[in-house]
């Protein structure tokens, strides 16, 4: 169970760091790494601004040698636990997921973000503190009716239904032209996600069963997902709770398939354009999901899929996982400048994500360095693209 962690497990884990730095900044040129840290590149480059200074900052204080006050746990949080530095530690052991760990087991040390956070999702199902009736409004806006219940449903997620409305549109407006018949949640629960990204597993246990609850209620068979860290949650985090779903899939799994299957007719959106694919945290290094999205976005006509520099497993992180934007929202901002500047490097006309959180930040990111750079979704693509039956 996730909610038992067995703390000398996670010290003698955490002990397996041979402190070597390579989480830090490293040039592995057979698997494309080029810097790891993506908050060590964007911050002042302190110790604990990197995997290896946070490890020992985590044992002092679950050791006792270090007071366990906000401050010295600061380091704790200041990270997106992208799993960038996993997939390059010589040691054997997870540290983002180690990090996570920690982070529950030391709670009870103050932190206002942490708690706040929690406290608006029990309230609001939401962490946004706006009204949940909110994730629907964009309803009525798609031009025909979504019925509340059904088998296959569309989980559209906090940030989707409130922050990027656009991408729920683009989303029911494929399922409508592929003749999936789906439901769109009347009052939608949060996840839960940050919850436990964040440390307050208790509270995300009490919303997860809350939330399989009103799943079971809605007669849902199959929930499509269009947010990389809700996808991650109900698929990896809530079995190892002991709670069970019907089958969760990503709209980019989906998506292709019904692409093969010939059910949508897509479209030019104009000769030459350039466009490069940022691979979220949780759908890419978590998940796996690496060909999907590219094949959604190779399978539009005319689009040349250009890649960066790091991409794929090795590619950095836009910034706003691991609760990061709510905890340091402009180290989390300059960090997803810095990846919008790797597409700029490579002079494409778009970066394409499939994951809202991503999107939300990397636009954040290009506003701060002045960049037009146009940040969308897979699914907005597509629905551009769309041909619906019978108009060609």
């Amino acid at each position: 169970m996730i909610t038992e962690i067995d703390l000398d497990e996670l010290v003698e884990n955490l002990m397996q760091c041979r402190r070597c730095g390579i989480c830090r900044n490293a040039v592995f040129e057979e698997r494309g790494f080029d810097g790891v840290c993506p908050v060590w590149r964007n911050s002042s480059g302190f110790e604990t601004s990197f995997m290896r200074g946070r490890i020992q900052v985590a044992l002092a204080l679950l050791e006792g040698v270090l007071e366990k006050t906000p401050e010295n746990a600061e380091a704790l949080y200041t990270c997106t636990l992208c799993g960038n530095c996993t997939e390059i530690c010589a040691a054997e052991f997870d540290p983002a997921e180690c990090l996570e760990k920690v982070r529950a087991v030391l709670n009870d040390i103050p932190n206002d973000v942490r708690d706040s956070i929690a406290e608006m999702i029990m309230q609001y199902d939401n962490p946004y503190e706006e009204n949940s009736q909110l994730k629907r409004n964009w309803v009525e806006e798609v031009g025909f009716e979504i019925t509340s219940t059904g088998e296959v449903l569309y989980y559209v997620g906090c940030t989707a239904g409130i922050r990027l409305p656009n991408i729920a549109k683009s989303t029911v407006k494929i399922l409508k032209a592929a003749d999936i018949d789906f439901a769109v949640l009347e009052h939608e629960p949060c996840c839960g996600s940050v919850m436990l990204r964040t440390g307050r597993i208790e509270n995300a246990l009490t919303n997860a069963k809350r939330f399989a609850d009103i799943i079971q209620k809605s007669g849902a068979k199959r929930i499509i997902i269009t947010c990389a860290g809700c996808l991650k949650t109900l698929t990896e985090d809530y079995p190892k709770m002991g709670v069970e779903l019907p089958e969760v899939i990503h709209i980019t799994e989906f998506l292709r398939d019904i692409i093969e299957s010939k059910k949508l007719k897509l479209k030019s959106l104009g000769k030459g354009i350039k466009v490069t694919y940022h691979d979220p945290c949780h759908l890419s290094r978590a998940l796996g999901f690496y060909d999907e999205p590219r094949e959604i976005i190779k399978a539009i006509p005319d689009i040349k899929l250009v890649e960066m520099e790091t991409n794929r497993v090795t590619a950095m992180c836009c910034g706003a996982g691991g609760g990061l934007r709510s905890y340091d929202s402009e180290l989390s901002k300059k960090i997803a400048a810095d990846r919008v500047k790797s597409a700029v490097a490579i002079d494409v006309e778009m970066i394409v994500t499939a994951c809202p959180f991503c999107e939300h930040n990397l636009t954040a990111g290009a506003d701060i360095i002045d960049q037009s750079m146009r940040v969308v979704d897979v699914v907005d693509l597509v629905a551009e693209s769309l041909t619906l039956k019978g108009n060609g």
